[in-house]
């Protein structure tokens, strides 16, 4: 009996180290993911401003863009300050829409193109009572991507603003960002103005060539062809967009 007692009392006491060392360690590991929890939410915030601060630099670049145009008294000159002035409006929208997502490196482009096409709509003269219509899906990409898709949506929305719709002329532009049947990610740019050009050809102006270039990282070729009804249709497969994990 003597011999039970003490297995006991050292089995108690066995088990109260035991116990006291697992409560050790579940606060060193409860401070660690603290630590770690802490760490993460400092450096999204930093990306965040980052990003933020990158899209109001560019925003005052475009306002210097905008005070020289007005100085500039050579039609050909205020055509490639107004462009310019543009392209950097939209690569600024497109920095300060970035929303990363909890894994730092991924966003969602539904929710990234949405806010990027809304400030697209805010750049529209007020001669061109444009409708703009959205069907984008939800889908996690590569946050690396998102700026350069954002440009790419930008210059296509931007070109059939300008060449679809004439002074005055009403109209409405489709924004479709799907996956095709074998799930390769798919843009769709449509508009009911004035179609393509006599033999469907399309220039080499500047718009088009930064749409072909951005279009080819991501192993894509722009599509330009007549839309059902009137208008244009622009596609551009995107096999190599890279997809995040949710």
């Amino acid at each position: 009996m003597a011999q039970l007692a003490q297995r006991e009392n050292r089995l108690l006491m066995q088990n109260e180290e035991l116990e006291a060392h697992v409560r050790t360690r579940t606060a060193e590991v409860e401070e660690a993911r603290g630590r770690a929890e802490r760490e993460r939410a400092r450096l999204e915030t930093l990306l965040q401003d980052t990003n933020h601060r990158i899209g109001n630099s560019l925003a005052t670049v475009s306002s210097l863009l905008g005070l020289q145009l007005a100085r500039s008294g050579s039609e050909e000159v205020r055509t490639a300050l107004e462009a310019a002035q543009g392209r950097v409006h939209a690569i600024a929208s497109a920095h300060r829409r970035l929303r990363l997502g909890a894994d730092l490196e991924t966003t969602d482009a539904a929710d990234f193109l949405a806010a990027v096409v809304d400030d697209l709509a805010t750049t529209v003269p007020a001669d061109k009572p444009i409708a703009f219509h959205q069907d984008i899906a939800t889908m996690v990409i590569a946050a690396r991507d998102a700026t350069t898709l954002g440009i790419v949506v930008s210059e296509l929305v931007t070109n059939a603003v300008k060449h679809a719709f004439g002074p005055g002329q009403a109209g409405q532009i489709w924004i479709r960002f799907l996956r095709s049947a074998d799930g390769v990610p798919e843009l769709r740019i449509e508009d009911d103005g004035q179609g393509l050009p006599e033999g469907g050809a399309i220039g080499n102006g500047l718009g088009a060539v930064i749409i072909k270039q951005l279009a080819r990282q991501f192993g894509g070729v722009p599509d330009y062809g007549p839309r059902e009804g009137g208008g244009t249709v622009v596609k551009v497969t995107l096999p190599n967009l890279a997809a995040g994990t949710a």
